[in-house]
C-alpha cells in the first residue's frame, strides 16, 4: 500500500506525484507546496515581517487585522485571498469607515495599496460586492490633504501648580518640548497641560471633512472645539475629524496634554534623596538621562 501510495518520490529527484483526488509531495518546503497546489498565501505581505495580520471569515465577508510593526511610515500593497468583494477602511483608533476606491482584482486575490503610520494598526474589511475600482494608485485610497491653515504661536499653557508647574498659565510663542525649557517647573514636568488659542476660519466648503493635525504628541492628548468635546489621540496619526465643532468665523481651541513621568524622575534624580516625591523599583533614569 505505502509502494502503491508513494510510488517514485523519494524526495530527492522526485518530489511529488498526484495520486486519485490527490497529490504525494515530499522534499519541498511549504510554500513550494502551496504554490504546486495553487493555494495563494491569505495575505501576502512584505517578507521583511514588517507588516503582522490576522484574519476573521466571516459567513458574508471576510476581515483582517493589519498592523505595522515599525517606527516608519509604510506604504504597502497586500494581497487577500478574496474575490469580487469591495475593500473597506475601518480605521481602529477613530471608528472612520471609508471605502478603498483603488484595487486590482486577480483570478483568485484583491490587492489594495494601504498607508500605515508608526505602529497603525487597521482593519481591511470585504463586506459587499466589489464596485468598478477607480485606480491602482494607492494616491486614490489616500488623498493629501490640503492645508487650510496652520496655527502657530502664541499659545496660552496651563500646567498644574499642585504637580510643580507653573502657578500660571504660560505663553509659548511656538510649539516646543517641554524638557528643552530652561524653567524646571516646565522641564522636568509631568502631568497635565492645557494649550488654549484662537483661530478664525475664513470659510468652510461644504461637504469636505475639516482636520485638525497634532503633529507629533508623546503620550496622549484630547481636544475641545467651542466647548465641545472632538475626541482623543494616542498614536499616530494624530489628527481628529472636527467637521462638526469648528465654525466660520472665531472658534477656541483647547488641547489637553497628557505626558509620562519620565521628566518628574529625571528631575526629582537631580534633588538629595530625602527632597523626592517620586519613586519607581526600577528607575533607569539619572540627572544626565534626557
Amino acid at each position: 500500500m505505502a509502494s502503491e501510495l508513494w510510488g517514485n518520490v523519494d524526495g530527492v529527484k522526485v518530489k511529488s506525484r498526484k495520486f486519485g483526488k490527490g497529490m504525494i509531495m515530499n522534499g519541498i518546503s511549504m510554500k513550494e507546496a502551496f504554490a504546486l497546489i495553487n493555494c495563494v498565501p491569505d495575505c501576502k505581505l512584505p517578507e521583511d515581517n514588517s507588516i503582522h495580520f490576522g484574519h476573521r471569515k466571516l459567513d458574508k465577508g471576510d476581515i483582517y487585522f493589519i498592523s505595522n510593526q515599525t517606527s516608519e511610515t509604510k506604504l504597502v500593497i497586500p494581497e487577500f485571498r478574496v474575490k469580487g468583494m469591495q475593500p473597506e477602511l475601518w480605521e481602529a483608533a477613530n471608528g472612520y469607515i471609508r471605502k478603498l476606491p483603488a484595487f486590482k482584482q486577480t483570478e483568485n486575490t484583491t490587492a489594495v495599496p494601504l498607508k500605515l503610520e508608526s505602529y497603525e494598526s487597521i482593519f481591511v474589511v470585504f463586506r459587499k460586492p466589489a464596485c468598478k475600482a477607480s485606480s491602482s494608485d494607492g494616491k486614490v485610497n489616500y488623498p493629501e490633504p490640503v492645508i487650510v491653515q496652520e496655527l502657530k504661536g502664541p499659545w496660552a499653557v496651563t500646567f498644574d501648580s499642585l504637580q510643580r508647574g507653573p502657578e500660571k498659565p504660560v505663553v509659548f510663542e511656538t510649539l516646543q518640548d517641554w524638557t528643552t525649557s530652561n524653567d524646571d517647573r516646565i522641564k522636568y514636568y509631568s502631568g497635565t497641560a492645557f494649550y488654549t488659542r484662537k483661530f478664525n476660519m475664513s470659510r468652510i466648503a461644504a461637504g469636505e471633512k475639516v482636520l485638525i493635525n497634532l503633529g507629533a504628541v508623546t503620550a496622549m492628548a484630547k481636544v475641545r472645539i467651542n466647548g465641545s468635546y472632538v475626541g482623543g489621540v494616542w498614536t499616530a496619526p494624530y489628527q481628529l475629524d472636527i467637521s462638526k465643532y469648528v465654525k466660520q468665523g472665531e472658534n477656541e481651541l483647547k488641547i489637553e496634554v497628557v505626558n509620562t513621568w519620565v521628566n518628574r524622575l529625571i528631575g526629582d534624580s537631580k534633588l538629595p534623596v530625602e527632597e523626592r516625591k517620586t519613586w519607581c523599583p526600577v528607575n533607569p533614569y539619572n540627572p544626565k538621562s534626557q
